[in-house]
């Protein structure tokens, strides 16, 4: 059964949160604003556990700028200065993060209201939303379809199609999946460990875009497929990196038998595996996180109070030519795929 509620408003728009629950009773709740997933939670010692750092009000959301658990898209990440040739033909769009576009410009899937519908049977909640070019800048018209399903062995997979209308386009869309695995009263990432199968990350520029040149992990902090508790490792980050912390692409193999990424709780033994059939991670831990943001479910918010892990094609890949395909001919379909698998060890 997938039930649902009123989760409040945006500008004026009633927002919706659909619940489906399993036979472990493990929950997956999605909005229909930005598509967020805002629960996917456990029962474990008779005490259910959101997985995420969430919010129960949709204010939890909206007031900040960190994209808690949004689809994003048309195109993760950021495009160098809104421009990419494509097909011989140059293409701007608008920007939103200085000079370049960010996770699909203003006017993006992230801040859009999906129409959803439902199965039952198959314990899946279905978005979808039409990006016009007329909206939001970039080219052609792009129909996007999430498909959020809930299985009877405690994993979430999201299955992303896009159908792409009136000229060539991109699309490489992404959850910002926030993890927090601890118990109820954890508020940071202490007791957590990261692992994330890369050899390699990207050189970024002093506007976060990559800068082509690919650097190699091992004997560096940034070493996740070997080195994985952050209770030590962010404190290294904070000391050495302007960030304090990650905001950083991992490079993982496109190959979705592989696990790209996992975090684990230490004190609970919870764990979730990723898996993509997409060649990156990019690793957020929130290090700018202030105090600011309200009603968040792991408290008062802070620095390092959870994991954004955004499997997705290299960003900026449009201006790479060695980063792989973003690209969606008029007339095409693409889809992509993630999933989350939880278990205790």
């Amino acid at each position: 059964m997938i039930t649902q509620n009123t989760f409040g408003k945006v500008q004026g728009q009633d927002v919706i949160r659909y619940t489906v629950e399993n036979q472990h009773q493990t929950r997956m709740s999605v909005l229909n604003f930005a598509g967020i997933l805002q629960e996917f939670s456990v029962v474990d010692a008779d005490e259910r556990i959101n997985l995420l750092l969430s919010s129960d009000r949709i204010e939890g959301f909206t007031e900040n700028p960190f994209n808690i658990n949004r689809v994003i898209g048309r195109t993760a990440g950021r495009i160098k200065n809104g421009t990419w040739t494509q097909a011989g033909e140059k293409h701007t769009v608008p920007v939103n993060d200085g000079p370049n576009s960010l996770h699909g410009g203003a006017e993006g899937i992230g801040n859009q209201f999906f129409d959803v519908t439902v199965d039952a049977d198959a314990n899946q909640i279905v978005l979808t939303y039409l990006a016009q070019n007329v909206d939001d800048g970039f080219p052609g018209d792009l129909k996007v379809k999430v498909v959020y399903t809930l299985t009877e062995t405690d994993e979430i997979k999201i299955d992303f199609e896009g159908q792409q209308a009136g000229e060539a386009g991109l699309f490489n869309p992404t959850v910002h999946a926030y993890f927090n695995l601890g118990n109820a009263e954890a508020t940071d990432l202490m007791q957590h460990d990261l692992m994330i199968n890369a050899e390699q990350h990207l050189e970024t520029d002093q506007e976060k875009c990559p800068t082509g040149v690919f650097t190699n992990n091992a004997g560096t902090p940034f070493d996740l497929k070997f080195r994985h508790d952050l209770g030590t490792i962010l404190p290294e980050m904070h000391a050495s990196t302007d960030e304090q912390g990650f905001d950083d692409v991992f490079v993982v193999p496109a190959d979705f038998n592989q696990i790209a990424a996992s975090v684990s709780d230490r004190a609970s033994g919870r764990q979730v595996d990723i898996y993509s059939d997409r060649n990156a991670i990019v690793a957020f831990t929130a290090s700018q996180m202030d105090n600011q943001v309200r009603y968040l479910n792991r408290g008062t918010s802070k620095p390092w109070m959870a994991v954004a892990l955004e499997a997705q094609m290299l960003p900026d890949t449009p201006n790479h030519s060695d980063f792989g395909d973003v690209s969606i001919d008029a007339g095409a379909s693409t889809d992509y795929h993630i999933m989350y698998k939880y278990h205790k060890n």
